[in-house]
């Protein structure tokens, strides 16, 4: 173990912050070198990894709320456990270098990696830069980008911060980039509001699916709140599902996909698909409203902000690109650019530079 790279890998929450680290992790493996993944012990990420043969570590996560909640009286011990917990982690496995993906679970491991000075890669898939990242940014040797520098709005760094920023793209697994369309007597509709679901898409695609079940084959992740409502919907046409780990497949044999604007834009990139993207509203700094709207400058996908959300425009545009097969083309070849198939290999690369 002494003389053998070790690269610990932090990050967590949702699936966007789990699928690029493992990416990663997949290309740290083929090159021999070892890895952990320290993430959350209740988060997505546990439940993502079951299927993966990676060493995993659960730690407590605690979330620091902008808003009242009777959590924010808790999460700060949760904070500080965590933090006792990775110490240990740090000690025993003795890192040579970090990645750190974001997500309030990478907080206890970045806390180690400036006071212990271990050399850290941060990585951000979005066009902002999280809260994260902007403090891991002051001590990291680098910070990886997933979209284009041009995209970032860095007038609040100083030159010493923006010399370390460099484009990766976002790491996609291997497998999207080797996927075959497996067909279907009718065109394919994936709709999926990210890993956690999305109770405001699922309440629209409700109201409409008995439309599209008329013409269209539906693939639909609901996550765990509204699943068993929309399972009672009775289909032959209607494939349902909580999450699945046949994600990848199901992208490839879409036709159109509907979606929220975080990590899944990345995918949708690797794969060339056209989509319909409705931002999450809440999300952090904005991040998603932001996302969608560069795809969309540069034709990449069409844009419903949530606040405009009704079933007759969601099914109208449905309908509208679904009859055109040279748009819906034209909208992947244009989402194509967002996408940098050697992602993985350049983050692992550069954990190998900046590494002890």
């Amino acid at each position: 173990m002494k003389n053998q790279t070790r690269i610990l890998l932090t990050g967590g929450g949702t699936a966007g912050h789990v699928w690029p680290i493992v990416s990663v992790i997949e290309k740290l493996q083929q090159n021999g070198i070892r890895s952990i993944y320290v993430g959350s012990a209740n988060g997505i990420e546990k439940e993502i990894i079951k299927t993966q043969a990676i060493n995993f570590r659960g730690i407590l996560v605690g979330k620091i709320r902008n808003y009242f909640s009777f959590y924010n009286f808790i999460d700060p011990f949760k904070i500080l456990i965590g933090i006792i917990q990775t110490f240990f982690i740090v000690c025993f496995y003795r890192p040579n270098a970090i990645f750190s993906k974001g997500g309030y679970v990478a907080f206890p491991i970045l806390f180690w990696a400036k006071l212990f000075n271990i050399p850290t890669v941060a990585h951000e898939s979005d066009s902002v830069l999280g809260r994260a990242n902007v403090w891991a940014a002051k001590f990291a040797q680098k910070v990886c980008l997933g979209f284009p520098i041009e995209y970032y709005d860095f007038s609040k760094l100083d030159q010493k911060l923006i010399n370390k920023m460099v484009y990766t793209g976002v790491p996609i697994r291997s497998i999207f980039f080797n996927l075959e369309k497996e067909k279907f007597d009718r065109p394919v509709i994936l709709i999926t509001g990210g890993s956690q679901g999305s109770t405001a898409i699922n309440l629209v695609v409700d109201k409409i699916i008995d439309e599209l079940l008329s013409k269209y084959e539906v693939f639909h992740l609901t996550g765990k709140l509204d699943f068993v409502k929309m399972k009672k919907i009775a289909n032959e046409h209607y494939h349902v599902f909580t999450f699945t780990d046949r994600l990848p497949q199901m992208m490839a044999n879409a036709d159109l996909i509907v979606t929220r604007a975080g990590s899944t834009l990345a995918e949708i990139s690797a794969l060339g698909k056209a989509s319909i993207v409705i931002p999450l509203p809440w999300a952090s700094l904005d991040h998603q409203a932001n996302n969608a709207k560069i795809y969309q400058e540069n034709r990449a996908t069409e844009v419903i902000p949530e606040k405009n959300l009704t079933p007759e425009i969601l099914l109208s545009i449905i309908n509208r690109l679904m009859n055109d097969g040279y748009y819906r083309h034209s909208l992947g070849e244009h989402a194509k650019i967002f996408t940098n198939p050697s992602s993985a290999d350049e983050i692992a690369n550069l954990l190998n530079e900046v590494k002890k």
